[in-house]
């Protein structure tokens, strides 16, 4: 924000420098063209001057404005198109009228003088172009194409002076093509501002450059959703991706990388927002605390267990989250049934090692050592009435029709 403000004041002085320059020229001359454009010059520094207040106070954030008045620059740029428009029908006016001014005086150095600005005015507009652009600053934008359309403006006034000194009304002829060009520049800021204020969407190349990035993380599995809008110089994204990652904090870690790398890339990006979801699976895996160890139970009346670390086996199964079949793929035993301590934290480790997403018991788990490391590892806890094996397999088949009972090859 210094450096948008000094680049502001320096314009301040720049236009400054232009309109008396213009108006010391004028008196010398007595070209009628230069003391209109120096009324005009003087426009140029109220522009200048409410695009430095718009800098200076978009950063400030209040109460009411949580986020800040980053629009209140694009705000000054559309009043700057509207300036710039008003700049082509004085550029018009007066070059029109200057072919009929009478004679100008002191026509060599006038000439050299109006040269000198606009060198002037072509160097700095250049200068305050780039430095906008490098800092997503559209007021400073809109104020060097303002420079610009001054440099034209210029070029008319030089064609207005060396035709009526001749007595040839060239101005006339060139006063269309300069004007066409300024009310072009003074419309593509006008469109510009005018998608800012109403929410437009960031531009593509920025949103593609964004959507690649986050594919690139190898857990990530897919971007559901990508979009972004401007405020003033500052850009706002939001994205939704779907990540391969069991724990929460895995998942938090993946998005807290991505939104780092984002931000380091485009630094005019206030703020991004990446909610992520769990990819999702084709298959759910599931466990079960059985009375029983060693092969994959035959008998579909199995007791369920009443305990969950003290179990000492444990069904493995397999949902088809397309149809909702359920398989019994295999048995494992606990072999932490039998310890003294952390027999359900060992349990749960022994779960997730082998991929389990969610474990059914008969017993409650909540405020438990075992629920809590279950937690932590990303297993869903569900507490089921059914007693046996076949009960279960009812409860959470869609289709009880589709039940099979296999072992894993």
């Amino acid at each position: 924000m210094k450096d948008c403000a000094r680049i502001a004041v320096l314009s301040c002085l720049v236009n400054g420098f232009l309109m008396g320059g213009k108006y010391f020229l004028a008196q010398i001359s007595g070209s009628i063209a230069l003391r209109a454009d120096a009324v005009h010059s003087l426009a140029d520094v109220v522009s200048s001057l409410s695009i430095l207040g718009g800098i200076l106070i978009s950063d400030r954030k209040t109460r009411t404005f949580p986020h800040g008045l980053y629009k209140v620059e694009n705000l000054v740029s559309l009043v700057s198109s509207f300036l710039i428009f008003f700049a082509a029908y004085e550029i018009g006016k007066e070059a029109v009228h200057a072919g009929h001014a009478g004679v100008i005086r002191n026509v060599g150095p006038v000439v050299a003088g109006v040269i000198f600005m606009v060198i002037l005015a072509c160097l700095y507009s250049r200068y305050e172009l780039k430095a906008g652009l490098k800092r997503g600053s559209p007021s400073l934008v809109a104020d060097a194409r303002h420079f610009a359309a001054d440099m034209f403006s210029f070029l008319v006034l030089l064609l207005a002076i060396l035709g009526t000194h001749l007595g040839f009304p060239l101005d006339r002829y060139a006063a269309i093509v300069v004007v066409a060009l300024v009310a072009y520049m003074g419309l593509s800021i006008l469109i510009g501002s005018l998608k800012v204020l109403l929410d437009a969407t960031l531009d593509y190349p920025t949103l593609d450059g964004i959507r690649a990035v986050l594919a690139s993380h190898p857990l990530v599995k897919g971007v559901t959703a990508l979009g972004g809008r401007s405020s003033g110089r500052y850009k706002f994204v939001e994205a939704n991706v779907k990540v391969d990652a069991r724990l929460l904090r895995d998942a938090h870690s993946v998005v807290s990388h991505l939104e780092e790398d984002i931000l380091d890339r485009w630094p005019d990006i206030d703020r991004i927002l990446i909610h992520y979801e769990p990819e999702q699976k084709e298959f759910v895996f599931a466990a079960a605390a059985v009375d029983a160890a060693g092969e994959v139970p035959r008998e579909l009346e199995t007791p369920l267990s009443e305990h969950f670390g003290e179990a000492p086996g444990f069904v493995l199964l397999r949902k088809d989250v397309r149809n909702g079949r359920v398989v019994v793929e295999t048995l494992i035993d606990n072999h932490s049934h039998n310890l003294e301590r952390h027999r359900g934290v060992k349990t749960a480790e022994l779960l997730a090692e082998r991929g389990i997403d969610e474990v059914w018991t008969r017993v409650p788990l909540a405020g438990k050592g075992a629920g809590y490391a279950l937690e932590a590892l990303g297993i869903d806890v569900v507490v089921t009435e059914a007693k046996t094996l076949g009960d279960l397999l009812s409860e959470i088949a869609e289709d009880s029709g589709g039940l099979e009972v296999k072992l894993r090859e």
